[in-house]
């Protein structure tokens, strides 16, 4: 149950903030998205963990996507902190990152090289489809697409390494 409730969470978060963004409802999304986060806090194993792991996914996250904004291969909508990326994609990887001891927690259990290929296909996707409900915009060309992919065919299997070497909650002894 723990499980389809991670995978439902994300999923809602996702698409409250992508369409929040592009319909004017920023603002609720947003506080949706705090609110799953603190649930997850709330029943999560370990949530410091959990906690470390999510401010290193955010750090990341910030930095590849206001770089990717910055080099004109993406435009963001909503409200944002100066240049950097805007604070509804902030959340979205915290929210990822509570999904990778979790829904994605598979991912720790394989090779790099599949979190390294699930970046570079899923990755432009979720832009790709977050730009078509209206969140942000950018031109579908090979090299913008390309800058997407790698971006997240390096940053997904550096998470799955982190979570999986450094913040993965111990099993408590039976």
């Amino acid at each position: 149950m723990r499980l389809f409730l991670n995978i439902l969470g994300f999923q809602t978060a996702w698409w409250a903030c992508i369409v929040g963004v592009g319909r004017g409802f920023e603002i609720p999304a947003l506080l949706y998205g705090l609110v799953l986060a603190g649930l997850h806090l709330r029943f999560a194993r370990q949530p410091r963990q959990e906690v470390k792991l999510a401010a290193l996914a955010l750090v990341i996250g910030v930095a590849a996507d206001t770089l990717l904004q910055m080099t004109s291969v993406i435009l963001f909508y909503g409200w944002s902190l100066g240049p950097l990326s805007p604070f509804w994609l902030w959340l979205l990887w915290v929210l990822f990152a509570m999904t990778l001891n979790t829904s994605l927690s598979f991912l720790q259990t394989h090779t790099l090289w599949l979190s390294a290929v699930a970046g570079l296909v899923f990755g432009p996707l979720s832009y790709y489809a977050g730009a078509q409900l209206g969140a942000a915009s950018f031109d579908r060309t090979t090299l913008h697409l390309g800058a997407l992919a790698s971006t997240w065919a390096v940053a997904l299997p550096v998470l799955v390494y982190a979570a999986q070497h450094f913040f993965t909650p111990q099993k408590s002894p039976s």
